[in-house]
């Protein structure tokens, strides 16, 4: 018989999780078009491999990443050129999942209502992780190494869904720096980041396999994952992958674990002891490749034996600093031809003011519309330049300097007219540029005044909003299963039945009632029923189908909507949850109890009207199985009720 302790044991995306993600759909960060077709199309059994070829190949760049992954897992194979063998070698599943994350990579640029969250530092972190799995599974062969990958990238995507959704308050816990991430997004939200990732990435159509696993990266020891099981090993693994990342985030290439930590993790992971550190110098290399393909930062790197282990974990979550504004806040660009552009970079670093130097425009223009430049020094051919930056409204808190070298009054006016803020000499002095800066200083000022100000007006509203959708979790959420409510449960059927209406697609209901429950609380007493309860849905939600939906809708009553599933279907399913259950011992607090359900079932039939009647039909068969002797599957079809065979 199976044992089953609900209070740690995984069961699929929580309640919270999904409401949110339904409530939410249009800020979260979502895959483009390409990626989503990539994503139905490995869904359906009867796609090819040149089919999906033919959907990557219309992504010149995804289709250059997945030549790149598939070439970079050769091990001495010989090097692939075609899509179509790329696909082969990474997996028609995997390449759908890497369409969505490389088609999010990036996505967001700086958030005005948390400019204490690092995009950038945020995907790099998220792309060293996944290179250090997809390492760390070669070596070990705790999953595919591919597969790895594509869960490395995604596992972190609740934060940035929390960042889209509640910007302003989300800004407010990372300004704080301190105490426990998790725990003060639960507080605050109704849910964490972890929660979030598991349901995005299932509707990424990452494995369960994966993606459960995935949301315990941080802390394996909550997973409640059997010791030495294929699940817990990846829990580890994704989580040494975590910690050593941090490198990633940090300018100062710290990583906040003891190496004493990371020995021991690979030591679980089977592999000899000095292997994490020679895996993650090799992940390092292709960190700095995807980077620069990504275009992502991987400035602060060194060899594993360079780093410095903390003694204490360390916050693991990038939170940059609040910006300041002063000569440390300007960070400035030379678009200049020859010798102007050293000589300014000279002038600029005499100034102690962070600069970069660019030879093309597009360059400068990149960095200025990701705001990772605020002071341009421009010269020469730079009229159309000047034009595209005062149009670009990511640009606006550029100051624009025009360098001359002349002092004639039609070149000054025709630098003002193209755009430019101020103009100086190309001869002029680091002390006569000093007092320049200043009006450049009082800008950046002002802007970060106004978006102050424009937070402040906004920040009543967005409490009312973050208070409304606490409100609306709580209204849809079972508090004591965690799984929707009745309310919920009504609204996902109504959704649902519409949806096979418009498709004509098979729906079907089933209603489950625990047998003698009354029995178990008088016994036993209500905190041992309430852990009967949590105990039934865990089994249940590990048993159900993506897309599926479980709630408990009365006391000890639950309902199970089966969209797309057809009567034969449904039957399969009940009597397999019939089974699962009544062959599973409860520990419900050192007292092991056994259950039995009742199940109702009914389907969506020619002449069945509305989502309402198909529930009264599922009533009827439910009432009939308990009347029966209980422990029993009902169907009501045709009218007329039926009942199905049980096998032990």
């Amino acid at each position: 018989m199976n044992q089953t302790d609900p209070s740690n044991k995984p069961g699929g995306p929580t309640a919270s999780a999904q409401v949110l993600l339904e409530s939410a759909a249009e800020r979260l960060p979502t895959p483009d078009g390409v990626a989503v077709a990539i994503m139905e199309a490995w869904e359906k059994e009867d796609t090819t491999i040149q089919q999906l070829a033919r959907l990557v190949q219309t992504d010149p760049a995804l289709s250059g990443r997945v030549l790149r992954l598939a070439n970079s897992a050769a091990q001495g194979r010989r090097p692939v050129a075609a899509i179509p063998e790329a696909i082969v070698r990474i997996g028609m599943q995997t390449v759908g999942q890497l369409a969505v994350a490389f088609s999010l990579i990036g996505r967001g640029g700086v958030n005005d209502d948390c400019p204490a969250f690092d995009h950038q530092k945020y995907w790099s972190r998220c792309l060293l992780m996944a290179v250090l799995a997809r390492q760390l599974g070669a070596a070990s062969r705790v999953a595919p190494p591919d597969d790895l990958f594509a869960c490395g990238l995604l596992a972190r995507i609740g934060v940035l869904a929390l960042v889209s959704v509640y910007p302003e308050a989300y800004n407010e816990i990372l300004e704080q720096g301190h105490g426990d991430l998790v725990s003060i997004e639960k507080e605050t939200f109704g849910v964490d980041h972890n929660e979030i990732s598991e349901a995005m990435m299932l509707s990424f159509y990452v494995p369960k396999a994966l993606a459960e696993p995935a949301r315990f990266h941080e802390d394996p020891k909550k997973s409640g994952f059997a010791a030495d099981s294929r699940p817990q090993k990846i829990t580890q693994l994704l989580n040494l992958a975590f910690r050593l990342s941090a490198v990633a985030v940090r300018d100062d290439g710290k990583v906040g674990t003891p190496s004493e930590l990371l020995d021991s993790l690979g030591a679980s992971l089977g592999l000899d002891e000095g292997r994490v550190g020679t895996l993650f110098d090799q992940g390092i290399e292709e960190w700095k490749q995807w980077s620069e393909i990504l275009e992502m930062p991987a400035d602060h790197s060194k060899a594993y034996e360079a780093l410095d282990f903390a003694d204490d974990h360390e916050e693991d979550v990038v939170i940059s600093e609040v910006p300041t504004v002063g000569f440390s806040a300007l960070r400035a660009v030379t678009l200049l031809p020859g010798e102007w552009a050293d000589d300014f970079q000279g002038l600029l670093s005499e100034l102690r003011i962070k600069s970069e130097k660019c030879e093309r425009s597009s360059v400068a223009m990149h960095l200025a519309m990701e705001r990772r430049a605020n002071v341009i020094f421009a010269g020469g051919d730079v009229d159309h330049f000047m034009e595209m930056i005062r149009g670009a409204e990511s640009c606006d808190e550029c100051y624009l300097i025009y360098v001359l070298d002349s002092s004639d009054p039609d070149s000054i006016a025709h630098a003002y007219a193209v755009g430019a803020d101020d103009v100086v000499s190309a001869a002029i002095s680091a002390e006569h540029l000093r007092p320049r800066m200043a009006p450049a200083i009082r800008l950046l000022a002002r802007h970060a005044k106004w978006r102050n100000d424009r937070k402040e007006l906004r920040r009543v509203a967005k409490e009312l909003a973050l208070a409304h959708r606490q409100q609306q979790l709580l209204s849809l959420t079972d508090q004591l299963t965690e799984l929707p409510n009745r309310r919920a449960a009504m609204e996902a059927m109504e959704r649902s039945w519409s949806l096979s209406q418009r498709e004509n697609k098979p729906f079907s209901l089933m209603l489950m009632d625990i047998d003698h429950f009354k029995r178990v609380n008088d016994r036993y007493g209500h905190a041992v029923g309430d852990q009967v309860l949590k105990s039934t849905t865990a089994i249940l939600s590990d048993a159900v189908r993506r897309d599926e939906v479980i709630a408990r809708i009365g006391g000890e009553e639950f309902l199970l909507i089966n969209a797309g599933a057809s009567v034969r279907e449904a039957v399969v399913a009940a009597e397999r949850l019939r089974k699962q259950l009544a062959n599973a011992t409860i520990d419900a607090g050192g007292e092991d109890v056994s259950i039995t359900v009742s199940i109702g079932i009914a389907a969506r039939e020619q002449n069945t009207e509305s989502a309402d009647e198909l529930m009264r039909a599922a009533d009827k068969a439910l009432y009939a199985a308990k009347d029966a002797g209980r422990n029993k599957i009902a169907l009501f079809t045709g009218g007329a009720i039926r009942f199905l065979p049980s096998r032990s």
